[in-house]
């Protein structure tokens, strides 16, 4: 279905309402003058794209606008809708309520039709009709569209997402980092996200185009490469005359050998302004076991990244995050959350913390059939371990949780391994988690000390 220059337009063009039509795909067929002038953007840039329910990071203004005005999937399954939309401006916010109205035509043409209101919002007053969870969900993808174009306008931390003040404080010291030269230490549990927080410092500059972003695997390269990874990049970018910073990523800094700290040092306190160097870790410095002056010559700033599990309000909106990223792709698109599911996931451990809620929720989103996560869509898995948690003997014992539930993850490896008679592959299927992830809680556990089977 296509709009031409006719006497249709016209007319529509001369309607002082703000509105758009969608087709069935929730891409823009038409919208009009009034419509632009609330925005700042014009049709041109506008047709054609895609209003998925979700948050952008770009930095394209037609996308952030497409971001904002995208319908609640309960539109495009015949729902009609009224929910408050917001667009963001270089000094304020305009807030205003929208219909979304469901179209099927004869012909074939199914579609949304969102009528904006003229005036701005000056309370809060959703439509009686919408449900308290869908009103909670809708509130949720606003606020983290909102946390999501404020980082990714200043500082590209569009995933450093948390209202927590233990997430607060990273941004803080990252922000520092920014504007250093120093050297930083990120310490933090496996799947905490060292390598995006690493990312995150570096193109922080907002630099374009950025400088290079060279991470090493300590835990795997031999003493002699990463010896001869570092001399390159020192050579390398030692007389650029550009003003881009470019970042050595040593990932895993406690495995580097005790005998590489004097090249290490050299780095650090000899390093070209154009140069820095970043590590991470999974052990605290009193750990290390290579060199007693590695943590302190890489840690000039030292950043520690909380499990999830000590940060468990962040996890609504991390939830939402990683379902708008999914709603990208997928045929599907998913709104939100029951206040059951969220409740579910505000319970859970998360041994593998932020890298585990994104599988969690990415075969959550596979599995649902209504637009909101329900608890039978979590995996089963997290289930089990939960209603295992629950029945816990009502006696006066103290209960160390982490114990528990690691004892009860460790179980269901064993039983998964034995059912698929040591095969990784098929036990990382059985367990629904991914076999490189299945290999990490392995190590974790200990069952990596023998040799590997043939049918590894």
């Amino acid at each position: 279905m296509k709009f031409r220059s006719s006497r249709l337009t016209r007319f529509l063009q001369t309607i002082h309402q703000p509105f758009l039509l969608l087709d069935g795909d929730a891409t823009l067929l038409f919208c009009n003058r009034a419509l632009e002038t609330w925005t700042g953007c014009q049709a041109e840039q506008l047709i054609g794209q895609s209003f998925r329910y979700r948050s952008s990071t770009s930095r394209q203004k037609h996308e952030i606008i497409a971001a904002a005005l995208a319908p609640p999937p309960e539109a495009f399954q015949g729902q009609r809708c009224r929910i408050l939309l917001t667009i963001d401006r270089i000094t304020s916010q305009s807030r205003r309520y929208a219909d979304f109205i469901p179209l099927s035509i004869p012909q074939g043409f199914n579609g949304v039709l969102v009528l904006v209101d003229e005036s701005e919002a000056t309370t809060v007053t959703p439509e009686q009709s919408e449900t308290t969870e869908r009103k909670a969900a809708s509130e949720l993808h606003q606020t983290l569209l909102s946390f999501r174009r404020r980082q990714a306008g200043r500082f590209r931390w569009d995933r450093m997402i948390g209202v927590s003040p233990l997430m607060q404080r990273v941004r803080r010291l990252a922000r520092l980092a920014v504007d250093s030269t120093a050297s930083v230490l990120i310490l933090g549990e496996s799947g905490t996200g060292k390598e995006h927080l690493a990312s995150a410092i570096h193109y922080g500059q907002n630099n374009d185009p950025p400088g290079a972003f060279v991470p090493i695997e300590c835990q795997i390269l031999e003493q002699e490469l990463i010896t001869s990874t570092i001399y390159a990049f020192r050579k390398r970018f030692q007389r650029e005359e550009t003003s881009r910073r470019h970042t050595l990523f040593l990932k895993d800094a406690d495995a580097l050998p005790g005998t590489m700290y004097p090249l290490i040092a050299e780095f650090v306190t000899t390093s070209y302004a154009n140069q820095r160097l970043i590590a991470s870790s999974t052990q605290l410095p009193n750990q290390w076991t290579n060199h007693e002056a590695f943590p302190i010559v890489l840690g000039t700033i030292t950043i520690e990244l909380p499990p999830l599990r000590c940060r468990k309000e962040d996890i609504p909106i991390l939830a939402q995050m990683f379902l708008e990223e999914h709603n990208e792709t997928a045929n599907r698109q998913r709104s939100g959350f029951t206040a059951d599911a969220l409740d579910f996931l505000m319970q859970y451990y998360f041994p593998g913390n932020i890298e585990e809620l994104e599988w969690l929720i990415a075969e959550a989103h596979r599995q649902s059939n209504t637009t909101l996560i329900t608890v039978s869509d979590i995996p089963i898995r997290v289930r089990h371990v939960l209603e295992a948690a629950a029945q816990i003997p009502a006696d006066n014992k103290p209960i160390e949780l982490e114990s528990f539930l690691q004892n009860i993850e460790k179980e269901l490896i064993e039983r998964a391994l034995h059912l698929a008679e040591n095969n990784k592959s098929k036990a990382a299927e059985l367990l629904g988690m991914t076999r490189p992830r299945l290999y990490r809680r392995l190590e974790f556990f200990g069952f990596l000390d023998s040799e590997p089977q043939k049918n590894d």
